[in-house]
């Protein structure tokens, strides 16, 4: 089976995500690392989600400050999200991949989807 990939500008719908396919599973690896785009990023989520309704999207990301939150944001675009424990899948080790980055971090895992009409 052939897999579209394209790139993507958060916050911006390009001719390429207006004629996008289908697609059941959105990828995205540390793209919350900046607070000034998470409106943008879930926007383009937000998007791509309501005409795919089943879809989610997985994210990996790194926690940078307790501060930085995107729940009110989730609740504006109608998105809820769940934490998956990084255990369920074998990657709570020190060296996931080969890692080699000096310093402790926390990473985390969670999928977004769209909100039901109750908010769950």
């Amino acid at each position: 089976p052939q897999v579209p990939v394209i790139g993507l500008t958060w916050g911006r719908v390009s001719p390429e995500l207006l004629s996008l396919a289908p697609v059941d599973i959105i990828l995205g690896s540390d793209v919350f690392f900046d607070p000034k785009d998470f409106e943008d990023i879930l926007t383009t989520i937000y998007f791509l989600l309501e005409k795919n309704p089943q879809a989610q999207f997985w994210t990996t990301y790194q926690v940078r400050s307790a501060d930085w939150s995107i729940e009110a944001l989730l609740c504006k675009w109608k998105l809820k999200s769940g934490l998956v424990p990084l255990h369920s899948f074998s990657a709570d080790k020190e060296h996931l991949a080969s890692s080699s980055l000096p310093g402790r971090h926390t990473i985390e895992m969670m999928i977004i989807s769209l909100a039901q009409s109750d908010g769950t």
